[in-house]
């Protein structure tokens, strides 16, 4: 039986991986800053060490268990941005190391179609042991280096994140009432502010580690600065010929996707429709 020791496993992301492992006919251990087991007793115990806390203090908790790891045993990182913290688990430690980032929530149910990135850093047996009880599960794995994640993460996280804060600051500032703008448009809109609402409905401080923790953010928002400041130079002069060109420009970037997306946003919008 394989021993999991989840530091920081009574966070909620902790709390749903010790459920998956204890479901997987794992033994499972925690620790964290309120169990009587210390981090590094855990550490040592431990066949896989998942360390599952903020990622301010990633590097830092790597650093104090790192050296109680067992050197056939296995070191995991669940943070969302991975360069650094693999890094870390690399220099500090003589384990194997996997970079592992749930791209979901702890509230999920289950892995059942859930995207998980993988970046193998050092490891013999272990990925191939990590993959299969993900895989079981119905996860989705996909196999990254640190640097093309935190590229994507770029993206994926720190430039809609923003925007979707910048749109919920701008209506503050505007002073638009959120449930009274939902009586006036469809359900297209109501879906847009479902995803406003999820963000805000969360802990500040992830949020805030994602947008400030990401060195590959600063390039991505200066980009994106710089395609707003264009948009609403075209906006403001009447430029109908160059909004076309700009709109053009975009939908032939995004290709063959806009048609999924439509069908897609379709089914949703129907299912909306019939929630009561």
């Amino acid at each position: 039986m394989v021993t999991v020791g989840i530091i920081g496993g009574t966070g909620q992301m902790g709390h749903f991986f010790r459920g998956f492992f204890e479901k997987n006919n794992c033994k499972v251990l925690v620790a964290s800053r309120k169990t009587k087991l210390k981090p590094e007793n855990c550490a040592r115990q431990s066949d896989v060490v998942l360390v599952s806390v903020p990622v301010d203090v990633t590097v830092s908790t790597i650093k104090k268990i790192a050296p109680y790891i067992k050197k056939d045993s296995l070191l995991i990182d669940t943070t969302s941005i991975k360069k650094e913290p693999i890094d870390a688990m690399v220099h500090y430690s003589k384990c194997e190391v996997i970079g592992m980032h749930p791209v979901f929530g702890p509230n999920v149910k289950s892995l059942r179609n859930q995207t998980i990135v993988l970046c193998p850093a050092r490891t013999k047996r272990w990925l191939k042991w990590l993959m299969y009880i993900l895989e079981k599960n119905g996860a989705r794995i996909k196999i990254s280096t640190p640097e093309k994640h935190d590229e994507m993460m770029s993206v994926i996280q720190g430039l809609n994140h923003f925007s979707t804060l910048s749109i919920a600051h701008a209506m503050k500032v505007l002073g638009i009432d959120v449930k009274e703008s939902l009586e006036y448009t469809s359900p297209i809109y109501k879906l847009r502010m479902a995803m406003v609402g999820r963000i805000l409905n969360h802990d500040p401080s992830l949020y805030a580690s994602i947008e400030m923790m990401n060195p590959k953010n600063e390039g991505v928002l200066k980009a994106y600065a710089e395609s707003s400041k264009k948009l609403r130079k075209i906006i403001e002069t009447k430029n109908t010929k160059a909004f076309l060109e700009y709109f053009n420009e975009c939908a032939e970037f995004f290709g063959g996707f806009k048609k999924e997306a439509e069908v897609l946003s379709d089914y949703l919008i129907e299912q909306m429709v019939k929630r009561k």
